[in-house]
């Protein structure tokens, strides 16, 4: 009998050890799928605070594109108006000069 006690034991024993080295090799797996996650992380991370700088910098730049826009814009209007008044010059010397056209003989 005591014999068979002592099987039990060793057998209890074994299993207890594989029980033991299986958690350990999962608790390993674990640590190092955590790892990789955390570095994963942290690389994901910069990456996004490396693109949010970016946009920022981009935005900033869009305010002063905004800023030369709205001149160029003002100038255009200036332009516009001076073409204008030159047209509506233009119009009134030809006018006053239609009468000379009459004059000219034309084949």
């Amino acid at each position: 009998m005591v014999a068979l006690d002592l099987i039990a034991l060793a057998v209890g024993g074994v299993a207890a050890l594989a029980g033991l080295a299986f958690l350990a090799i999962r608790a390993l797996d674990a640590w190092r799928a955590f790892k990789r996650f955390r570095r994963r992380s942290t690389d994901a991370a910069g990456d996004t605070f490396r693109r949010l700088s970016e946009a920022e910098r981009r935005l900033s730049g869009a305010g002063d594109t905004a800023a030369r826009l709205d001149d160029a814009r003002r100038r255009l209007q200036e332009s516009l108006a001076t073409a204008a008044l030159l047209r509506q010059a233009i119009g009134e010397a030809t006018g006053k000069l239609g009468w000379l056209r009459g004059l000219i003989p034309v084949k």
